[in-house]
């Protein structure tokens, strides 16, 4: 019995961060329903350890399981998502302010690498990779696991969204025009500065998203 449950939960575990990649990386956008049997078939697996993966994504915020209607990819109103910008720009801001100043050689290289494999792709979910591995370099040389946990789940609820940033005119230039801000201050090794450029980014991202979504609810658009 055990061995079955063993068994079960890897492949829970498997199939929630195949489901979990496929949202990151642009699969589905907010409001598109995953249908059960369909994500059994495509990954092989029976029904059950797919019931299970998307209960463990409905707590991370990914997935929202609506009666009679099933599993659809989370939507959030503009509110929420403004929110949800203000916080990341709390808790990214103070993870790279401490982070920063102990950045070693090694991280600063593989962050130049992220930037030069950006300009050489026009691939949407690479990307989001690229964009997303950026990010979560630069927290890594100070000793904060539980904070760098937190400032990824908080990434993951908002990048369904991330479309409407890079989308909208000169987003994706401006977002890795950023970035190179915010790899000036690391090379610096100037903590207060990139902070300063990671939530003067985040502004701008959600600044966009807002303008792209206007008066109407974040849930009711339709990515392009």
């Amino acid at each position: 019995m055990s061995t079955d449950l063993g068994a079960l939960q890897i492949r829970k575990d498997l199939v929630a961060a195949a489901i979990r990649q496929w949202i990151l990386h642009g699969k589905f956008k907010p409001g598109d329903k995953l249908d059960q049997q369909q994500t059994a078939d495509e990954l092989a697996v029976s029904r059950s350890p797919v019931r299970e993966a998307l209960r463990a994504l409905e707590a991370e915020g990914l997935i929202t399981l609506i009666p009679n209607r099933g599993a659809i990819v989370t939507e959030r109103t503009l509110a929420e998502l403004e929110e949800l910008y203000f916080t990341r720009g709390i808790v990214e801001g103070i993870a790279i302010e401490r982070a920063a100043p102990q950045m070693d050689s090694q991280t600063l290289h593989k962050l130049a690498q992220i930037l030069e494999a950006a300009d050489r792709t026009d691939d949407y979910g690479k990307l989001l990779m690229l964009n997303n591995d950026f990010h979560m370099l630069t927290y890594r040389d100070y000793p904060q696991p539980f904070l760098i946990d937190y400032i990824q789940q908080l990434r993951n609820m908002a990048a369904p969204y991330n479309r409407l940033y890079m989308d909208a005119k000169g987003g994706r230039e401006a977002a890795w025009n950023d970035h190179r801000r915010i790899y000036a201050a690391c090379l610096r090794r100037d903590g207060p500065l990139a902070r300063d450029e990671v939530q003067r980014h985040l502004d701008e991202v959600i600044r966009k998203i807002a303008d792209a979504v206007g008066d109407r609810p974040a849930l009711l658009l339709e990515p392009a």
